[in-house]
């Protein structure tokens, strides 16, 4: 099952403004593809050229490296299924009727639909959870349940390619997931050839392994997650400012774009605040405080963690080491120079070992200069310490030493701006 497509100087336009120009990629047999881009960037032209609904006006487009336009439509239409984004509703055919007709690929002149076509299409129905709307009549559904029927009938057609256009548009949160989640096991247990336009970044990597992303017609990168949705790309096809982090539960990319009120200007007249460390447990910290105004530095963090984005992202002083070794002199007397100009020093409820325990002596160190040290939630720190005790015993000297113990971060802001010391629990 599956098919390679090749698709070679693909060019179209509608009137005169070009919608494809010079298109061109490959997408393997067995593929799960999502399409990206802004709106217009070319994703459904494409794959109603794939389709063969539009004729291009140049290039090519292989299957299995036979050209497309060679293939009769009784042919393409055993190999591909397609799932448009809108479909027309005003004939009154039932369920079964508009699933049946994925089976016409397959049945002889003058021959009528065999038992096993109503077991395919049984299972189709099945599969896309429309089993039950098997005797109604399509133009009484809502448009969720259209579009769940015309996924069915798709699958009933047993295609080789899949190609799929914005098929989550009307649907709510847990049908989008579970046509998704068919799609992708239609490719991992049939090995189908699985092409989508999404619209929603967010939705296709946490289903999609391979990504194309299109601007202006061309093709601006294609591969991984990690190679394709990157900031500079979200800002060169969608012209927004987004910030690229992993979900803290599935570990996949994620896309978060930048209002300008969210763009923050810090106030040159707040104090300026070290945030130590890093992690998922440490951008609550910064956001906050970012929000607030504050000048912020952070560190030290690798370059893979999500706080050194958040830095980076907003051009914060960040002190850079590699992953899981001990911090050099160099980076020592970076983060001594940063904590010595900055007002406050804040420990965010961060995991500590022997790795990054270095980091809290150093800040213990400071505190002997009469620096503020705020410790968030002290409480939870025996539960997050693997280094057998030793960062828990520091940051309790720290508390004798007047360092400022918070339960939360809420109030953060406004203790760092009225220099208040003591214990907050």
């Amino acid at each position: 099952m599956g098919l390679n497509i090749d698709v070679d100087g693909l060019k179209l336009a509608y009137d005169t403004v070009p919608v494809l120009d010079g298109t061109e990629f490959r997408v393997e047999r067995g593929d799960l593809v999502a399409l990206l881009g802004a709106n217009g960037a070319g994703k459904s032209t494409l794959l109603r050229c794939i389709s063969r609904i539009l004729q291009p006006a140049a290039g090519s487009i292989l299957l299995d490296g036979r050209e497309l336009r060679h293939f009769n439509s009784r042919e393409a239409a055993r190999l591909m299924a397609v799932v448009p984004q809108e479909t027309a509703a005003d004939f009154d055919f039932t369920v079964e009727d508009i699933v049946m007709m994925g089976r016409f690929p397959y049945l002889k002149r003058f021959r009528k639909e065999e038992g096993k076509d109503y077991d395919t299409v049984r299972r189709a129905m099945e599969m896309t959870g429309v089993a039950h709307l098997a005797e109604r009549s399509l133009a009484a559904l809502s448009g969720g349940e259209k579009q769940r029927v015309i996924m069915a009938r798709a699958v009933a057609q047993q295609p080789e390619v899949l190609l799929l256009d914005e098929p989550t548009a009307n649907l709510d949160i847990g049908y989008q997931s579970m046509l998704l989640e068919l799609a992708a096991r239609l490719n991992r247990e049939q090995e189908v050839t699985v092409i989508a336009a999404i619209h929603d970044i967010n939705l296709a990597v946490h289903h999609f392994n391979r990504f194309i992303l299109l601007s202006g017609g061309r093709v601006m990168a294609a591969g991984r997650a990690e190679e394709v949705i990157t900031s500079e790309n979200i800002q060169k096809s969608y012209g927004v400012k987004a910030s690229i982090y992993r979900h803290p539960l599935h570990g996949v990319l994620q896309v978060s774009v930048v209002s300008k009120k969210e763009n923050t200007c810090f106030d040159q007249k707040k104090p300026e605040v070290h945030v130590i460390g890093g992690g998922e447990e440490a951008l609550p910290v910064l956001e906050l405080l970012s929000q607030k105004g504050y000048r912020l530095t952070v560190g030290p963090v690798s370059a893979q963690d999500s706080s050194c984005r958040f830095a980076h992202f907003h051009s914060l002083p960040v002190i850079i080491v590699p992953p899981f070794t001990s911090m050099k002199d160099e980076h020592r007397q970076e983060h001594l120079s940063l904590m010595h100009r900055a007002a406050a020093i804040v420990v965010p409820p961060i995991p500590f070992g022997e790795g990054n325990l270095p980091i809290l002596e150093q800040v213990a160190a400071v505190l002997a200069e009469d620096k503020k040290i705020y410790i968030i939630d002290l409480q939870g720190v025996a539960e997050r310490d693997y280094s057998g005790g030793k960062a828990l015993k520091l940051l309790q000297e720290m508390v004798d030493r007047r360092a400022v113990v918070m339960e939360t971060i809420e109030s953060l802001p406004e203790i760092i701006g009225s220099g208040g010391g003591g214990t907050s629990e």
